[in-house]
Parts: structure tokens; C-alpha cells; sequence
């Protein structure tokens, strides 16, 4: 065998390990993918919710009397967004929204008895199993998957960044 020859048969096998390398994260997005959507389903069919009113409830359940600002933060999600979602859970009755007096312009909302059952009945996480299994991983795990992500969503050749404030469970 010639050194070209070589030179070309290791190259041809390296492009190889790096498709199968490419395919075995792509099963892994797949498997997330999957998952996150069979725990909406399911949230869905025990509570008559989505996922994301759930954990917007369920934020609002522990954080009595917040904002729609501050539930935006705490979803990450953009203020129209968290507004549509407070809208939906106020028209189902799980949540009431209250004006302080001393302050007409902020609107703060509470959990209803009926919110209250259908906490009571949620599966767990309320927050989904992606932000579940991102809280529990170790902070410097969490730092270089947010740097491989971002590497990864800069190669892409079509992107759309307000996927980033889109709850999963409405994408």
C-alpha cells in the first residue's frame, strides 16, 4: 500500500467514526426529544393541562402573589408568552389575577382551589424532565453543555432564536 493509499484509507475511516459519533448524539437529541414529549402527554392526561400551564401553575402555587414579569423569569420564557399562559389558566379558573390597591398597575396572581386540585394530582416534575434533569446535573456539566450547544446552534445552517423562549411543551 502506497502512503497516499494510506493517507486516503484513514481519512475515509475517520469521516466514518465521525458520522457514527454525529448519529449516536443524534440519537440522544432523539431520545430527549421522545421523552420530553411522552411526559407532556402524560402530564397532560392526568391533569387536563400542557405542561407548560403545569409548571406555570405550579410556579405561581409556590410564589403566591408574583408577577407576570417575574413568571416570564422563572420560565424563561418571554413576557407575551408567560401573559398568554396566565390568560389560559385565569379563563380554566386555576388561577386569579388581584390588583393591589395601593398600586392599580401591578397585577398579581394566585392559585385557585381548582389550581390547587390540579396541583394536587400533577406528576412529577412539574417543570418537565429536560429542566428537571438540567437542575440535577453538576454546574460544571451544565456550563460545558450550554457552550456545546452554542457551538453546536452556530453551525447550524438555519436557526430561529425565538425557539429560545418557547416552552417545549408548545413547540
Amino acid at each position: 500500500m502506497t502512503v497516499q493509499t494510506r493517507k486516503t484509507s484513514r481519512s475515509a475511516a475517520a469521516a466514518d467514526d465521525r458520522r457514527e459519533q454525529a448519529m449516536a448524539v443524534l440519537q440522544q437529541f432523539r431520545f430527549v426529544f421522545k421523552s420530553v414529549k411522552k411526559h407532556f402527554q402524560w402530564v397532560e392526561n392526568e391533569t387536563g393541562v400542557s405542561g407548560s400551564q403545569l409548571w406555570a401553575l405550579a410556579q405561581i402555587a409556590a410564589t403566591p402573589g408574583m408577577n407576570v414579569t417575574e413568571l416570564a423569569r422563572a420560565l424563561a420564557i418571554h413576557q407575551t408568552t408567560a401573559s398568554n399562559l396566565v390568560d389560559r389558566l385565569v379563563q380554566r379558573d386555576f388561577i386569579r389575577r388581584e390588583r393591589k390597591r395601593d398600586d392599580q398597575r401591578i397585577v398579581r396572581l394566585y392559585p385557585t382551589r381548582q389550581g390547587q386540585a390540579v396541583m394536587a394530582k400533577a406528576p412529577e416534575p412539574v417543570e418537565g424532565v429536560l429542566p428537571d434533569a438540567l437542575m440535577r446535573l453538576p454546574g460544571a456539566d451544565l456550563l460545558q453543555l450550554n457552550r456545546l450547544l452554542q457551538a453546536l446552534t452556530q453551525l447550524m445552517r438555519v436557526r430561529d432564536a425565538s425557539g429560545k423562549h418557547t416552552p417545549l411543551a408548545d413547540i
